[in-house]
């Protein structure tokens, strides 16, 4: 078995060599600080809940309207009914 103090020595020495060929200040500041494409997925997701809530109100809106409205008085069968009688009573003139 290899002891353990050497296994940490190696692995030390691993992390230092990956760490000289992977620059990670550039991968940390990347992943960790806000870039632009960040600050443009915020504006969109608060402009994304505006509108959901501006949809929201209408949807309540409406609802009431609905609610408050009543039936049409006539339907079209009885729209092209009144129509037939007004001809019949202008040609009786």
């Amino acid at each position: 078995m290899v002891p353990i103090w050497l296994g940490k020595m190696v692995a030390k020495g691993i992390i230092k060599g990956v760490k000289h060929r992977i620059d990670l200040k550039k991968i940390d500041k990347y992943v960790n600080k806000p870039n632009e494409l960040d600050i443009q997925i915020k504006q969109q997701q608060k402009i994304i809940s505006k509108q959901g809530r501006y949809i929201e109100e209408l949807e309540k809106d409406v609802a009431i309207l609905k609610k408050d409205s009543h039936p049409p008085m006539f339907a079209k069968d009885d729209y092209k009914k009144i129509i037939k009688r007004l001809n019949k009573l202008e040609k009786r003139r």
